[in-house]
């Protein structure tokens, strides 16, 4: 052994990754988050109403998509904001829209006239 180097505590230590001081790029950032879409689903079955029916309540600017199935071809209504949608029998009608004006307001089929829920947005 002897002639024989052997490398100890006085090695050379591995270098060091270099490090970026360079700012990130604006294009790699994630886009700031919206507001998720509230989705309301109402089931009219034999003329009455079931899922999210009385009084439901959405923070004001919340995206709102209001999915209504029915057992007879229908029309759901959102007074207030004038939004409405056929709804074909046994299918799904939706309504989508931005809760942007405060209050309370009906949701309903337009030909039984049956309220489905209040809609309060505030």
């Amino acid at each position: 052994m002897a002639g024989e180097v052997l490398g100890g505590c006085g090695a050379a230590a591995p270098s060091a990754p270099a490090v970026s001081t360079a700012p990130a790029s604006p294009s790699v950032l994630p886009a700031p988050a919206g507001p998720a879409t509230r989705t309301i689903s109402i089931m009219v079955r034999g003329g009455q109403p079931s899922g999210e029916t009385g009084r439901v309540k959405v923070a004001l600017g919340t995206p709102v998509t209001l999915a209504v199935s029915s057992d007879v071809a229908d029309t759901v209504h959102l007074h207030g904001y004038d939004k409405e949608a056929q709804i074909p029998a046994g299918e799904t009608g939706s309504v989508s829209f931005t809760a942007d004006i405060p209050g309370v307001f009906e949701v309903e089929l337009h030909k039984s006239g049956l309220q489905l829920l209040q809609l309060q947005v505030n």
